[in-house]
């Protein structure tokens, strides 16, 4: 599961929890923890993909997924 940290209170919550988080923390805005990409009002509800951890931390090395012909 995703998740997401308001950039307001600072606090980490899942993309389901979101829409009540910004009912109770006035202002909020989110950044994706996986991506680093910050969300402004309700884009976050549009953020259905996300690069992998592997995609993320092994840059130009990363090759995707290789399916193996057996």
């Amino acid at each position: 599961m995703v998740s997401f940290s308001c950039e307001v209170c600072n606090d980490t919550v899942i993309k389901k929890k979101l829409d009540q988080h910004k009912r109770q923390c006035r202002g909020a805005y989110f950044t994706c923890i996986d991506c680093s990409t910050t969300f402004q009002g309700n884009d976050y509800q549009k953020h259905t993909q996300c690069i992998s951890e592997a995609e993320k931390y092994e840059k130009g090395l990363y090759k995707g997924n290789k399916k193996s012909k057996e």
